[in-house]
């Protein structure tokens, strides 16, 4: 372990330090049995010290020896956030690199390195699996690091993406043996690959997706001999992430009819809450099952029902609409004003100073008096 894990300088240095060692230990032995004339002793001292001078070199020759790394391609070049990516695969030369041994990272300035672990490996290529999980989106560095402590880096060579979502799907539901074209809404649909419906107790319906974009997908079902039940919108992009979670519901294709009128005619018509036309009106092809019918016109109440539609069946609902009631207005009753009672001022006025007589004037006195001689001068003639 010591070997493996030291620089190529110092691997230099323990091959010459061995190399010596091994040749005096051979050397001063060699005197010894020479010493002692023994030739069967010389035999098995030489091809001991043969053994053990091919194991002691294979295990000081450093992992240097396949020279630097050298990153050539990543495949695949992306993930989502959001899981673990399996079987990422990493190609070059000098890759010297094990599960246990060397490093496999990627890198981005400011964010903590994402450390993978390593499946397989060889000289040439290194099977990775990165823990992506609550990272950055955007690009990031490859680097590999060999067991001498020798690297190699890929700039901006794998990228991050934002996690796959699915928000909506429409249409929700399709009849039994019909084709239909389904549109997925959500996030990082860029790259999906495939779209099927699933139900544990069915096989997975795959669609032939006919356009997509980063937030839309669309594909078409084929629904021949499809079984009726809930199912869930699934899609699944280049790396293999499997992203589920919208409801589908494939339905009867056997129908009925509606006939709808109503009182006064021309009334809107709507089917669960989509408008159809105006009365009198006839509903083909209704799936079966419960419907809400709702009846609307200008100046009548709106009228509803609940009808149950079955196979073959044609059901006839009349809406007699009711107009609406508008409120007389009410006149306020003019109230004559109270008369207020007034009381008597029981507050002493204070008296006034007198104030100055005036003097009446000699002529007006003289008017006065001429005024009653005529009116006894007029009685005496009389």
């Amino acid at each position: 372990m010591f070997f493996q894990d030291s620089g190529g300088l110092l691997f230099h240095y323990i091959n010459l330090t061995a190399k010596y060692i091994i040749y005096s230990a051979c050397c001063n032995f060699s005197l010894l049995i020479n010493n002692d004339g023994s030739s069967t002793m010389k035999t098995l001292f030489f091809m001991l010290c043969m053994i053990g001078s091919i194991l002691l070199l294979t295990i000081a020759v450093p992992v240097s020896a396949l020279g630097a790394p050298s990153i050539s391609s990543i495949n695949p070049a992306y993930a989502y956030n959001g899981a673990s990516v399996k079987g990422v695969v990493i190609t070059g030369t000098g890759l010297n690199v094990t599960s246990s041994l060397g490093k496999v990272r990627l890198m981005m300035d400011g964010k903590s390195n994402i450390t993978a672990t390593v499946t397989a490996y060889s000289t040439t290529s290194l099977t990775c699996t990165f823990p992506i999980s609550g990272v950055s989106a955007g690009e990031w560095d490859v680097v590999v690091v060999n067991r001498d402590g020798q690297e190699d880096v890929l700039s901006g060579g794998f990228t991050i993406k934002s996690a796959i979502t699915l928000t909506s799907v429409s249409p929700a539901s399709a009849q039994t043996n019909s084709s239909v074209t389904v549109t997925v809404v959500g996030t990082g649909l860029s790259d999906i690959e495939s779209m099927y419906l699933y139900n544990a107790d069915y096989d997975n319906i795959t669609a032939d997706i006919t356009s997509q974009t980063s937030i839309k997908v669309l594909g078409r079902f084929n629904l021949n001999n499809a079984d009726t039940d809930t199912y869930d919108i699934c899609v699944v992009d280049s790396t293999n992430t499997i992203k589920c979670g919208l409801n589908f519901e494939i339905v009867s294709d056997q129908v009925g009819s509606i006939e709808v009128t109503s009182s006064p005619y021309g009334a809107k018509v709507y089917l669960d809450s989509t408008y159809k036309g105006t009365t009198p009106l006839t509903l083909d092809d209704v799936s079966l099952g419960s419907h809400k019918i709702l009846i609307s016109n200008t100046g009548y109440d709106d009228w509803s029902k609940v009808v149950t539609v079955k196979a073959g069946t044609s059901i006839i609902v009349n809406a007699d609409l009711n107009e609406v009631q508008t409120t007389a207005t009410t006149r306020v009753p003019t109230v004559a004003p109270s008369q207020t009672s007034l009381k008597a001022n029981t507050v002493k006025v204070p008296t006034p100073w007198p104030t100055a007589t005036t003097q009446a004037s000699p002529l007006e006195v003289t008017v006065v008096l001429g005024a009653i001689a005529l009116g006894f001068v007029v009685l005496h003639r009389r």
